[in-house]
């Protein structure tokens, strides 16, 4: 495991890509940053949702929306008044995404 990589499986690819979530339909705003094929982190301001929480995360690709699920892993919920510091939101692990979901990923 190389330093700084923490517990993830991949890299992260520092990018920023709308999409939609929640618990049972993707229906809230946020822009996942620090993408891999196997996570995100979600910046979003509320709904947060408590670690292991599962939701569903859509992506917008070029080749049409793609959808995972997911299980919240750590969350960090700031004060509005800090969010120009450091972003408020939810790192999330995806469960078994769809090879074209995985293939987009890696493709960053």
């Amino acid at each position: 495991m190389r330093a700084g990589k923490g517990k993830r499986k991949d890299d992260r690819k520092f990018k920023r890509l709308r999409v939609r979530y929640g618990p049972e339909k993707p229906v809230h705003l946020a822009y996942a940053i620090q993408v891999s094929v196997s996570g995100a982190f979600l910046v979003a301001n509320r709904p947060v949702f408590s670690p292991k929480s599962p939701l569903l995360v859509q992506f917008d690709t070029p080749d049409g929306v793609l959808t995972t699920r997911a299980i919240v892993r750590h969350v960090k919920n700031l004060p509005p008044q800090l969010a120009r510091f450091s972003p408020s939101g939810m790192g999330v692990e995806f469960i078994s995404p769809p090879p074209e979901l995985e293939k987009y990923l890696a493709s960053l």
